[in-house]
């Protein structure tokens, strides 16, 4: 048997085993009910302090488990990156031109610009020219983070992420060593203490390279993480700065003379995001206070010359960024307000939200409203959660956006024509030659207000949620898939669409003891829609245990798991035609096995080795292992 003969018997209602896995937790997810504390665990209270502030932490109204990554679960899903966690999630489609440092971008409901990104409650901009507006998921590196939640709305999908903190005096250090296929390696190294008056001191630092063909250059990356602080009852300050560097390689599909092929000719990026914190309480307390000063920064450079139109020579790009935020929580309901003001390119912008949340046990409510940023239009949104008997469940999210002509990066904002909503080019007084509607970039667009819709819901079985729902996205304007291949990013290539329906299906929970699955499908009523496939399923099984039976001390912990993705035709609007990546079926394997405090990770992508393309002109490796050790170190 998996658990001990003198363990509690779980009751039908209650999953012990939570979504998303977690593998090298410290705290193990099955001796935890046992009262058996880890190794990491086992420490005296005078060693603690105050811990230094983290950002607000929202509501995530999911039916089943909501999909909150702590950091032992980011690590255990195998995702090197933020779109490779997120191809996880209902609604999002991950278009990939690659293995690890590809070009990449995520699209909710066929919207580039359906997924935003912030780190410690301060907002990640879209500042990389090139890739001319879409979300800039990839600029967050994984292993500067203690939590990642991802919360769905009905027209955007918003990450939380709060970065890695320690509240220790005892020093923490940590290595990963990681190695695969495509001459992959990637390294990581960890120091974080805490001090006798409050004090923390925090380094993270990652290193990793491939070279998917030998005969095109190697492409590398490297991100830092620096923190000081101070902490003292309520009471906490710190400085961050999070350095991102790419050195990527001309970059092409793979496969033989036959086949369609693309490349993007190589860059060199650096991203920077630095900020100053003062904080009063925290966000699950009664009361809590921010200012947040924050700057960033990011530069490109294309490694060689190149006829690409959309390379720009050394492009850098500036913004500051000041958060002043505070709430209350009283009982289940909490209330938070926050002013957003943004200083890049000589303008200045203020936006204000106010977010209210009411949790009990049967019903939970989430409301949203947000003022109008250069980038995204005012929002109202509103959603709810309701158990009925603890065996049926229903969500619903409504969200209501105003129109407005919206910027698509920072930019030093010279006069360029507007892509309309009906499709058309606003006429400005240009000659031909600074722009030229073929060949160059607007950097604006108009969107109409719009009304989207999501609702689902599902009934328990055991400790099963077997459920399924409706997807609405009112009508809108599409930014192109720049980045992702000569041609993809041209002016013309943005395209308006109508509004559009899908059904969904959700299968997640613990099917028997230590087996657990979570899985979903999505299928569009429409055959024409950009950025998205038709039908879209992914399905993960999987076992998770500490084999308690054997190792009582829970020094053991188990995680295997088989996932399934399914995507059928997607299309990509480049110039005036449209280009369609083949459907694809893919078969993924993991394994992860913690002895003690150190982890031992597997992975194998594509096992049926099937060729395959998220994006035209790009096929993807027909297998990739990948494995390595990611080892915690105390004292």
């Amino acid at each position: 048997t998996l658990f001990r003969s003198r363990a509690p018997r779980p009751r039908r209602d209650s999953v012990t085993i939570p979504l998303p896995a977690r593998a090298d937790t410290m705290l193990r997810n099955d001796s935890a009910a046992q009262g058996i504390l880890g190794r990491g665990e086992q420490r005296t209270v005078d060693t603690l302090k105050a811990p230094l502030a983290r950002a607000e932490a929202p509501p995530v109204l999911e039916i089943g488990a909501p999909r909150i990554y702590d950091r032992a679960a980011i690590f255990a899903t195998g995702a090197l990156t933020l779109s490779d966690l997120l191809g996880r999630v209902p609604g999002l489609t991950t278009l990939a031109t690659g293995w690890y440092v590809a070009p990449t971008a995520v699209a909710f409901q066929g919207d580039l610009r359906g997924v935003r990104i912030f780190l410690d409650g301060i907002e990640l901009d879209p500042m990389d020219q090139r890739e001319q507006g879409r979300s800039p998921v990839n600029d967050l590196p994984l292993h500067t983070l203690e939590e990642l939640r991802i919360e769905r709305g009905a027209d955007e999908v918003r990450v939380y992420a709060r970065s890695w903190r320690v509240s220790s005096t005892t020093p923490y250090t940590r290595a990963d060593v990681l190695t695969g296929d495509q001459n992959t390696n990637i390294f990581r190294g960890y120091f974080g203490r805490r001090y006798s008056r409050g004090g923390a001191l925090q380094v993270s630092a990652e290193q990793g390279s491939t070279q998917p063909l030998s005969r095109l250059p190697s492409s590398d990356t490297r991100s830092f993480l620096l923190r000081f602080g101070m902490a003292s009852g309520a009471w906490s300050a710190d400085a961050v700065a999070q350095r991102t560097d790419v050195n990527r390689g001309v970059w092409m599909g793979q496969g033989g003379f036959s086949e369609t092929l693309d490349s993007i000719a190589p860059m060199d990026t650096r991203r920077t995001t630095a900020y100053l914190r003062l904080a009063n309480g925290d966000p699950d307390a009664a009361r809590w206070a921010q200012v947040i000063a924050s700057s960033h920064g990011f530069s490109g450079n294309p490694a060689t010359s190149s006829a690409d139109t959309l390379v720009r020579r050394d492009t850098t790009t500036y913004e500051n960024q000041f958060l002043f935020t505070g709430g209350m929580r009283r009982g289940p309901g909490r209330v938070s307000v926050t002013e957003r003001v943004r200083v890049a390119a000589g303008r200045t912008s203020a936006v204000p939200s106010v977010r209210a949340s009411l949790e009990t046990d049967p019903l939970a409510v989430s409301l949203f409203g947000e003022g109008r940023s250069p980038f995204t239009p005012a929002r109202a949104e509103a959603t709810g959660r309701i158990q009925l008997l603890r065996h049926v469940a229903l969500v619903g999210s409504a969200a209501r956006s105003r129109g407005g002509v919206f910027e698509r990066v920072v930019t030093p904002g010279a006069p360029t024509p507007v892509f309309r909503a009906n499709g058309t080019f606003s006429d400005l007084p240009l000659g031909p030659e600074l722009f030229d509607s073929t060949t160059s970039t607007a950097y604006r667009y108009e969107l109409a207000g719009r009304t989207s819709l999501r609702a689902e819901a599902a009934l328990r079985v055991r400790d099963l949620w077997v459920g399924g729902g409706l997807l609405h996205r009112g009508a809108t304007t599409l930014l192109p898939a720049a980045g992702l291949g000569s041609g993809s990013g041209q002016a013309e290539a943005m395209r308006t669409e109508g509004s559009a329906t899908a059904t969904t299906a959700s299968l997640r929970g613990r099917l028997w003891r230590a087996v657990n699955v979570d899985a979903w499908a999505v299928a569009w009523g429409d055959t024409a829609g950009l950025y998205r496939p038709r039908y879209q399923t992914r399905a993960e099984l999987y076992l998770q245990t500490n084999l308690l039976e054997r190792f009582p001390k829970g020094n053991f912990g188990l995680l295997t798991s088989v996932a399934h993705e399914y995507r059928s035709n997607t299309r990509f609007a480049s110039g005036d035609t449209v280009r369609t990546a083949i459907g694809s079926r893919t078969l993924d394997f993991k394994l992860e096995i913690r002895v003690q405090s150190a982890v031992v990770s597997y992975q194998f992508r594509n096992l049926v080795q099937q060729r395959y393309a998220q994006v035209p002109g790009f096929t993807l490796p027909r297998q990739t292992q990948f494995y390595g050790v990611r080892w915690d170190f105390f004292n």
